[in-house]
């Protein structure tokens, strides 16, 4: 064996020392790491949607917790949008600049605005080229789009169509011919906190919408963020994201969805009433045409006080605290809110008025359509003003049939031409054929096209105003705003269009 060595003399500790301090490197890491990774995904996104906020001129008040069916969790983080400081613009001399309040309680100043409609949710008559390529395999809505394509490629899909479907120049466009409003439909999905089932691409709409915003605040357009699209879907139609059974309120899970959708309008109300968007996003619509006729009308009540009291509590109540709160008539009438939250605190009414979906307004003669127009709807504006307060006009078009593609629904048919539901067609020899072709309209088609406009816009100035559905359509003009401009049937100033055709038809607002 030999001479021992002068080494084995040391001590054992001695000798594993060098083991010793690995192993306790080790331990240490490992102590440091666990709690890391046991860290929960929402106190990282509270983190970094603190900082975000900071950025984004919000309170910092958002909503903190875990991502559940009742607290979707803090406005989406990482938001790459800076918002500008200046709030001097106005897009036309007949609007004050945004720093300045716009009249809506009394009414003398009138929204005149156009919806943003397909663009941050979908909807296959504005866009049919999306979903075109997918029917055959059951696409129908945003729903079935986004689960046949799968996340990744969904985002990237629904990313192209963000990007070019609004722009800058669409805001350049809209001050140029007098707009002084606009209504951008969102999904509930924008704000994330998804269950596994829902397929819906998160949070990416946000960025888009922040975009948008910004663009409208250097023409000095106001903008109003409405929730179109609630959890279960509020319609059962397809523009609520998801076509087919009505779960909100109703069904299994109606009663939580409802409560559900409390949440995101609490972050809406709370995010927009920061001191960079109060004045640029002033209005914020709760929810998008709940089908308070099926639903009802009580239950549907009962939810917008509470959706009232949520906004409220985040903003704060008196004058120049929060946007203004709009709810939808729920295709009751306007009849059916009279009285309705009586003293509250700006909240505005809205009603969507067509023609095409109504077979027997849909059958009046063109005369006949114009005088109601005038008349009727005056008078219904006039009226709610009175029993209900400011009211607006959210949506209309000048369609008095419903020929534009896929504006039932994909596959649905027309009842212009009798293929929808077996209704019976306009008239024996109705056809769809050239509705939608602008090189077929005639001249007095293209006058008749004007005096509706002009009939239902005045009709709605007796009201707090009107936003037209849509500002572009892919190849329905009667939904266009841009193309009615381009066609001659709608005026290339909106503020400068001339004497008023009611009045000078003879017909009068009675209300």
């Amino acid at each position: 064996m030999g001479a021992p060595s002068k080494h084995d003399n040391r001590s054992c500790l001695s000798r594993h020392k060098w083991k010793i301090s690995i192993l306790a490197f080790i331990i240490i890491a490992v102590a440091v790491a666990v709690p890391l990774a046991l860290v929960k995904p929402w106190d990282k996104n509270s983190s970094d949607s603190s900082s975000n906020n900071s950025q984004n001129g919000s309170n910092g008040n958002q909503p903190t917790g875990p991502v559940t069916p009742t607290n979707p969790g803090p406005i989406p983080p990482s938001v790459p949008i800076v918002p500008s400081k200046n709030d001097t613009a106005r897009p036309n001399a007949y609007t004050p600049p945004l720093n300045e309040a716009f009249d809506y309680a009394s009414g003398k100043m009138k929204m005149r605005g156009v919806n943003l409609g397909g663009w941050l949710v979908l909807e296959p008559f504005i866009s049919p080229s999306l979903f075109d390529p997918y029917i055959k395999q059951g696409v129908i809505d945003e729903w079935t789009l986004c689960k046949l394509l799968g996340p990744e490629k969904a985002k990237a899909y629904l990313e192209a169509h963000y990007s070019s479907w609004v722009t800058e120049d669409t805001f350049s466009r809209l001050q140029g011919m007098g707009i002084n409003h606009v209504r951008i439909p969102i999904g509930f999905w924008a704000l994330g906190g998804l269950t596994a089932d829902e397929p819906y691409v998160p949070t990416l709409s946000w960025t888009y919408l922040l975009r948008g915003i910004e663009w409208a605040r250097k023409y000095g357009i106001r903008v109003m963020v409405e929730l179109h699209a609630a959890p279960g879907s509020q319609n059962g139609w397809n523009h609520s994201g998801r076509l087919g059974p009505i779960n909100w309120i109703n069904g299994t899970d109606g009663v939580a969805n409802a409560q559900r959708t409390l949440p995101y309008l609490q972050q809406l109300a709370t995010f927009f009433s920061g001191p960079d968007y109060a004045h640029v996003a002033p209005i914020m619509g709760l929810l998008n045409e709940p089908a308070a006729h099926l639903i009802g009308v009580d239950a549907v009540k009962n939810w917008y006080t509470q959706a009232i009291k949520v906004v409220r509590a985040a903003t704060g109540t008196g004058e120049g605290k929060g946007s203004w709160a709009v709810i939808h008539d729920g295709m009751v009438g306007l009849n059916a809110w009279a009285g309705f939250l009586p003293g509250s605190d700006r909240v505005m009414l809205d009603t969507h008025q067509y023609i095409m979906f109504n077979d027997d307004l849909m059958r009046m003669n063109q005369t006949t359509q114009l005088k109601f127009a005038c008349e009727t709807w005056g008078g219904s504006a006039i009226t709610s003003t009175k029993e209900f307060g400011p009211t607006m006009v959210g949506e209309f078009s000048v369609a008095v049939n419903d020929c534009a593609t896929y504006l039932n629904g994909i596959g649905a048919g027309y009842r212009w031409d009798g293929t929808y539901n077996g209704a019976p067609p306009k008239s024996p020899n109705s056809t769809c054929t050239n509705e939608n072709n602008v090189s077929t309209y005639t001249p007095e088609y293209k006058k008749f096209l004007s005096n509706y406009f002009l009939a239902q816009i005045e009709a709605f100035e007796q009201g707090a105003g009107w936003f037209y559905w849509n500002f572009k359509t892919e190849n329905n003009p009667l939904w266009s705003y841009f193309a009615g401009v381009e066609g001659g049937w709608i005026p290339k100033d909106i503020n400068n269009r001339g004497p008023s055709y009611c009045a000078s038809a003879g017909y009068s607002f009675s209300g």
